[in-house]
């Protein structure tokens, strides 16, 4: 890997910064857009039922938290910048990032949980699912979790990546 015997420049730290930010913003954004746009209307034995997220407190903390989670990735975005020139804001850079990672969590599993008791139902609480009914509000409620985990996902590689330099420095 040229002159630097195979470790990473601060340059070369830089370009999986910005992309990885970049990717996680996109993502969180996708589930944002994705779950705040989901809506169905069916009827059940002749009863209309309009599925949409904001029903769910769930599915709103989701929406939420994927918007704060884009913010604050794209504060760090302009902070990683600045810390390749400065050492002194890694940890400053590792704080927001475990920050934005706990948060794509635990917004992630309550909405996962919510949409397990959308298709399943929970026979205990006498809660029916409704998944049957409403397929395409499902679905997309499925493909937002989805880009929902991938931030999360994205975001976690990003704290122990930051925390490695937050060491190092």
């Amino acid at each position: 890997m040229g002159d630097n015997g195979g470790k990473r420049t601060p340059s070369m730290n830089l370009g999986v910064q910005v992309s990885m930010r970049v990717l996680a913003i996109g993502t969180a954004l996708a589930s944002m857009g994705l779950m705040i746009t989901n809506r169905e209307v069916a009827s059940v034995y002749g009863i209309a039922f309009e599925a949409k997220y904001s029903d769910s407190s769930a599915f709103r903390y989701l929406v939420y938290a994927d918007i704060a989670i884009s913010a604050l990735t794209l504060f760090t975005l302009v902070w990683a910048c600045l810390a390749v020139r400065k050492g002194g804001l890694v940890f400053a850079l590792f704080f927001f990032d475990l920050l934005a990672t706990l948060t794509a969590m635990s917004a992630f599993s309550a909405a996962t949980s919510e949409g397990y008791i959308g298709k399943y139902g929970n026979t205990h609480a006498g809660w029916l699912p409704i998944c049957g009914y409403v397929h395409g509000y499902c679905n997309r409620g499925t493909l937002s979790l989805a880009f929902s985990f991938a931030s999360f996902l994205l975001l976690f590689i990003l704290t122990v990546l930051t925390a490695s330099a937050a060491r190092h420095h």
